[in-house]
């Protein structure tokens, strides 16, 4: 990397972090309201100018709703979800101005903790897997306000500040953090074996690497970690989510009941993985279907087909003639 690379680079970060703080504050002071306003015009922008995530997320969506679904609608939906992931952000800037006490009122609806219950007695360690859908931060800051001993698995920022910034973020409702990096691995085995609780975002699309499974009656790939490690650990395994409410205020959670595989193995590592994998896709189905606009998939999750991809160039001409 030569001097002007790393200068700019440099700059960049500084932007970016100096960006972040002052939202941060911003977000502290002015009605939530007026926040998610601004959050959602945000939201209106990225679908408008980031062409390449929006015609993924409209690609993705017409597979949620399928192919009776009027194109309009879900178009509107993709767009929904844009605006959604806006306000998700602004949520974001404004946790280092919460306490407990807040996150707890900003989630009044709850359910399944007696499925979290279940899953701790069985004393394998809990994998709770959730989606880029609703607030997964939200999420996990209730459940270490709760005094759960839980981890999750985040990426690494840089430069340091910025990482320490974000993380930092997320570490301060008593969520631990396993980075994923070398040894990352080893520490979420000992996490379980420890019984204790490691939240994973599982829905990132793995062309060519992950597990095919069938998602919404079409194949994807997917990541085989997580039924890589609840096989190696007997790990107990549940989906859940935190999705956004009517008015925007407040959110509900959710646990469902863990998933049951044991009796599913065949005592073929690959074939057992897959069938896990599946079992998981299965739950996140449901949770999509129900919020489709709160789900914030912005990569390719299918391989499009030339019949997909005629259809979406004739509906986008369509529309800027109309």
């Amino acid at each position: 990397m030569n001097l002007f690379q790393s200068a700019t680079r440099h700059i960049w970060t500084g932007i970016r972090y100096w960006s972040f703080k002052t939202l941060s504050f911003l977000s502290g002071i002015v009605p939530l309201r007026f926040a998610y306003w601004v959050g959602a015009r945000v939201g209106d922008a990225g679908y408008l100018i980031w062409k390449g995530h929006s015609a993924n997320a409209v690609s993705n969506m017409r597979r949620v709703m399928g192919e009776s679904a009027d194109w309009r609608v879900v178009k509107e939906t993709t767009r929904d979800a844009f605006r959604n992931y806006g306000k998700t952000l602004v949520d974001f800037a404004r946790f280092p101005h919460l306490d407990e006490h807040d996150i707890s009122n900003a989630i009044p609806s709850q359910g399944g903790w007696e499925n979290l219950d279940r899953a701790i007695e069985r004393g394998h360690g809990t994998l709770a897997i959730t989606g880029h859908i609703g607030n997964w931060d939200m999420a996990g800051a209730l459940m270490g306000s709760q005094g759960l001993p839980i981890y999750a698995v985040a990426d690494t920022f840089q430069p340091k500040k910025m990482d320490d910034l974000i993380n930092g973020t997320r570490e301060k409702y008593g969520t631990k953090l396993i980075k994923l990096e070398t040894g990352s691995l080893k520490q979420i085995f000992t996490a379980l074996k420890r019984n204790e609780i490691v939240l994973l975002l599982f829905d990132r699309p793995q062309p060519n690497e992950g597990v095919e499974v069938q998602f919404f009656g079409e194949p994807a790939w997917l990541p085989a970690g997580p039924a890589a490690i609840a096989l190696k650990t007997r790990a107990t395994v549940l989906v859940g989510y935190c999705a956004r409410r009517r008015g925007d205020k407040t959110f509900h959670g959710e646990f469902g009941e863990p998933i049951e595989y044991e009796h599913l193995l065949t005592g073929d590592k690959e074939r057992d993985i897959q069938i896990i994998t599946q079992e998981i896709v299965s739950r996140m189905e449901q949770i999509i279907r129900q919020y489709p606009d709160q789900w914030y998939m912005f990569r390719q999750m299918w391989p499009r087909t030339d019949r997909h991809n005629a259809e979406i160039k004739r509906r986008n001409l369509r529309g800027a003639t109309s």
